[in-house]
């Protein structure tokens, strides 16, 4: 974790949480234990035989994002949220971003430079946390974080559980037609995407309730999602792939978080 960073990026002290950047090996290794219960003890994702032994969930992109946590001070430290941030400057210069595992970004990298861009991902939080206070501190850290580094897009990959499109059919429809990214910056899935046949009786309201928390986090913030999906299925998941301009974060989300 860059020296630089922990300079700007200073904690934030919320009652009885504080929001920081992962310092220590220690805290890392916390972070992916608390990855390993949720993605694959709680939703059943399928761990390597490395990950299994050390029932912490890791990848090459763990050594060289930052990692923003939620700690519960009254529950010695214990961190009870995340979010993994990569920044584009780092990303081109190491494996790229994790998105590009399931997506075509050369649309995104053509126009945009990377010093600008943010890659969100792997964010959880501790299942007896989840009110939706938590998370709302986590966008809080992002939206600092944002403000440092004067990110302009943030992007990422959304899921919903399980592997059968059909089952997620409405919510699909629902985010093509209200929230889908315009044309020139369409992003393609690295797998073949099938097209179900459009029911046109959605009601607005309903789906919308019906949203991961995840997603209705980023669609607060004023999220397009890409038309296409990919089928996860060692994560059990189906995903979608979430952008948001940062100057686009809407008028109350920004005084809420950006003051």
């Amino acid at each position: 974790v860059s020296v630089r960073l922990r300079k700007k990026f200073n904690s934030i002290n919320i009652d009885c949480y504080q929001i920081k950047i992962a310092e220590t090996m220690k805290e890392i290794k916390e972070v992916q234990a608390l990855r390993y219960q949720v993605f694959f003890k709680e939703k059943r994702a399928k761990p390597s035989f490395r990950q299994k032994v050390f029932k912490r969930d890791f990848d090459l992109h763990d050594n060289i994002a930052d990692h923003l946590i939620v700690i519960d001070k009254s529950k010695s430290d214990k961190i009870i949220g995340t979010y993994r941030l990569l920044r584009g400057t780092t990303a081109k210069i190491n494996f790229g971003y994790y998105s590009e595992n399931e997506f075509d970004l050369t649309n995104i990298k053509k126009i945009f430079s990377s010093k600008y861009i943010l890659e969100l991902g792997r964010s959880c939080v501790n299942s007896n946390y989840r009110t939706g206070l938590i998370l709302k501190l986590l966008w809080y850290g992002i939206a600092k974080y944002i403000d440092v580094y004067q990110i302009k897009l943030l992007f990422g990959c959304v899921s919903f559980h399980g592997v059968n499109i059909r089952d997620i059919k409405e919510e699909i429809f629902f985010l093509r037609e209200n929230f889908s990214l315009p044309k020139q910056i369409e992003i393609k899935s690295l797998q073949k995407s099938t097209v179900i046949n459009e029911d046109k009786n959605l009601k607005r309201n309903v789906v919308l309730n019906d949203l991961p928390p995840l997603i209705k986090g980023y669609l607060r913030a004023g999220a397009m999602i890409s038309q296409e999906y990919f089928v996860d299925y060692d994560f059990n998941t189906i995903d979608l792939f979430a952008l948001v301009f940062t100057e686009n974060i809407n008028h109350k989300y920004k005084k809420k978080f950006l003051h």
